[in-house]
């Protein structure tokens, strides 16, 4: 019954939008550029690209963009004069809001019905979710008879036998303790650790003692080789190969998705790894940062183009849950369905959809992967039936979530995540110079000087 409210009211949402938007004789072409994906196969066979082409009656020709940058590429954009109609953004590819007003300010987009110039990404993450989720190499435990860590100092001793005791039995000494990738504060063993020391980051936290006690200990760590820099805060390329390596090089790391680590095609490598609850620091500290998911840019329509009111249909057909869905979870009867309402999700409440084949962060061709608009609503994002699949990631996901509920929830306000950018830059400078590099946060003197340089970027 729910399913079939669903989709009548999604038809009676869409069939005014149709009417005003489809264009009955020839297809319209629109050139669109959208950021390379490892998981999108072929956009010119893919089934959501096939779905939105049908609906509207169109030619869509893509510009693939092979950058990271999204700021560089929308400027030589403009300024080479490249006739395009719409930028998908997605994948790590994305502007921020200051990015988009200076170019809504400069008239290069074209704004919606509401005055508005971003159509929303909001759907591959449920709105609430723990900004990253230590997991650790259970067959390493099991190989030297150590117990799942609970608190810092355990964590210390699991990390010590992981370097010194050979534990994936090759007789050489290449396991990485402990494994991380800049760039993201959900792959930084780091600013995981730090809850287990600050149990509240409210403003001024960057000048705690107990912050200062959360360094103290990642740096001793550091000094025993647990956290190697290398390992740690190398690129996100060099962190993944190490996880999925056959060799089974890798006894901890942290992430958000374990589907943004381990490739979900490899049960293999899933099954060797298991979450780990918050870890209790020295204080009894035991905190669980989590953070507000807010809609990214999922495109934008260039007020050059010259089918600018069609792409807009385009990018807002997008964002209705019907499309929605189907970017988020593939062919509809084919690779998902909506569920019958008997079977509890796998977040034990109500379920609303069944899986049957699982196609996030892994090569497809039935959706985009999470790039361009995309408004799922959060009733299909939680309430999710797990398929008995034990390596579904989804199934895997809500596991390690469920786990974190129980520890103090505590606002996201991280050093990669300080207010100021300003101080930001200047606090994680400061821990990687503690942590990795020459510094001291043991000695007062460095420690004042820190806290001054910290107070004054605050009180600026």
């Amino acid at each position: 019954m729910k399913s079939k409210l669903f989709l009548l009211l999604s038809l009676l949402f869409f069939l005014p939008f149709l009417s005003s938007c489809q264009r009955k004789d020839a297809p319209t072409p629109l050139r669109i550029a959208i950021p390379e994906s490892d998981y999108v196969q072929d956009l010119k066979t893919n089934y959501y690209v096939g779905w939105l082409k049908e609906r509207l009656n169109l030619e869509l020709e893509f510009l693939v963009v092979r950058r990271e940058s999204a700021e560089s590429f929308m400027e030589e954009l403009f300024s080479s004069g490249t006739e395009l109609d719409a930028v998908l953004f997605g994948n790590g590819f994305s502007l921020t809001k200051e990015q988009l007003s200076e170019y809504a300010k400069a008239g290069r987009l074209h704004p919606r019905e509401d005055g508005s110039y971003s159509y929303s990404n909001y759907g591959s993450a449920p709105a609430k979710s723990p900004t990253s989720i230590l997991w650790i190499n259970t067959l390493w435990l099991k190989q030297l008879g150590l117990p799942l860590p609970e608190d810092t100092d355990s964590l210390r001793e699991v990390l010590r036998a992981f370097l010194t005791q050979d534990p994936n039995g090759n007789g050489l000494a290449d396991e990485i303790p402990f494994a991380g990738a800049s760039g993201d504060p959900a792959h930084s063993p780091v600013e995981f650790i730090l809850n287990s020391f600050v149990g509240d980051y409210s403003p001024g936290y960057e000048v705690s003692e107990e912050f200062r006690r959360g360094i103290s200990y990642c740096a001793s760590l550091s000094r025993e080789g647990l956290l190697p820099e290398r390992y740690v805060r190398g690129e996100m390329a060099l962190f993944t190969e190490l996880v999925n390596s056959p060799e089974n090089l890798v006894g901890a790391f942290t992430t958000a998705s374990i589907s943004q680590v381990i490739y979900p095609d490899d049960p293999e490598i899933l099954s060797r790894y298991m979450h780990i609850p918050p870890l209790t620091g020295p204080e009894g500290v035991r905190g669980s940062a989590y953070a507000e998911k807010t809609p990214e840019i999922g495109g934008l329509v260039l007020s050059g183009s010259p089918n600018r009111e069609v792409a807009a249909c385009l990018l807002s057909l997008m964002e209705t849950p019907e499309a929605s869905l189907i970017a988020r979870y593939g062919e509809q009867g084919v690779d998902w369905d909506f569920s019958d309402g008997l079977d509890v999700s796998i977040d034990g409440g109500l379920s609303t959809i069944a899986t049957v084949n699982y196609l996030w962060n892994t090569p497809q061709n039935k959706h985009l992967n999470g790039i361009g608009p995309m408004r799922v609503p959060e009733e299909y994002l939680r309430g999710v039936t797990w398929n008995g699949v034990n390596s579904d990631t989804e199934y895997i996901d809500e596991r390690a979530r469920m786990s974190y509920l129980d520890a103090p929830q505590i606002s996201p306000r991280l050093p990669s995540r300080l207010p100021s950018k300003a101080l930001s830059s200047y606090v994680e400078d400061s821990l990687n110079r503690f942590i990795f590099g020459e510094g001291n946060v043991d000695d007062e003197a460095e420690w004042e000087d820190y806290v001054k340089g910290a107070l004054a970027l605050s009180e600026g």
